[in-house]
């Protein structure tokens, strides 16, 4: 893993995300090691939580486990200088989903007091979900944020398009999401926005498979380029490609051709 900062740098790359998704598992050394890796090469790092956090559990126990695991995830990433931990905030279970982000909410905010309590700095990064059965819409992600200080929303736009039947494939879709952001959540949304990408395959229950670009799957990725560019919205945006590094190339490539003046006709073939 800490070969990994010079390895992105040679590709041309800037950003690395630290899966943490099955346990939180980096040593103190190894962390000191990776943030000094990153800091050399300029490779800005996030952290993504373990998969096995859920804020709206049924069981208390699984809700107080789900606080450790993400308050461990924070401190890791910390010691990385990693700017934003990303997590899954749960699954409705039994709830009724207006229950089940209020359960979460109460949850998250425990976390952030304890993280401050710790002098941690990394913020907490609830993300958009792809599956419909998963807390974490849009709107339920942007309540999460409005309640926790420290908080910033992550951005998976392949979640957002499959969990809502293929909604982005426009300029006038995923300008509804940046305008959603900028009118309930301001700057808090973009400092800068932490956003993931991937085509995605989906079915009547949300996302199924995650895919590469070039086999025929949404959401499109440039109408998102173009009002990256055009607003000049700072913003990291991770690759969630089964192939991360080719993808992350591609999307690269694409804003980069897009900045000297190609023709979009040109670029959509890359999609």
């Amino acid at each position: 893993m800490t070969k990994v900062p010079e390895a992105l740098k040679a590709m041309g790359l800037n950003a690395f995300e630290v899966q943490q998704v099955r346990r939180v598992n980096i040593k103190k050394e190894q962390a000191t090691v990776l943030r000094e890796e990153a800091e050399k090469n300029d490779i800005l790092l996030s952290l993504h939580g373990p998969y096995a956090i859920n804020f709206s559990a049924d069981k208390p126990e699984v809700i107080e486990a789900s606080k450790e695991r993400l308050l461990k995830a924070l401190e890791v990433a910390d010691w990385i200088g990693a700017y934003v931990v990303v997590f899954h905030p749960g699954y409705y279970g039994s709830h009724e989903p207006r229950e089940a982000l209020e359960i979460a909410i109460e949850a998250i905010k425990e976390v952030a007091y304890l993280a401050k309590k710790k002098g941690l700095k990394p913020k907490i990064g609830p993300e958009t979900m792809g599956k419909k059965s998963q807390l974490g819409s849009l709107d339920e992600i942007i309540e999460i944020v409005k309640e926790i200080p420290n908080a910033q929303p992550v951005i998976d736009f392949a979640h957002i398009h499959a969990r809502e039947n293929g909604s982005l494939n426009t300029r006038k879709d995923y300008e509804r999401i940046f305008e959603k952001l900028e009118e309930e959540l301001g700057k808090k949304a973009f400092n800068p926005l932490h956003a993931h990408f991937t085509k995605v395959e989906y079915s009547e229950k949300g996302e199924k498979k995650h895919h590469i670009f070039g086999e025929g799957y949404g959401p499109k990725f440039l109408p998102l380029a173009e009002i990256l560019i055009e607003q000049k919205i700072s913003a990291v945006v991770i690759s969630e490609s089964p192939i991360l590094e080719q993808d992350a190339i591609k999307m690269k490539k694409i804003i980069t051709r897009l900045i000297k003046g190609a023709k979009k006709e040109e670029l959509e073939k890359e999609e």
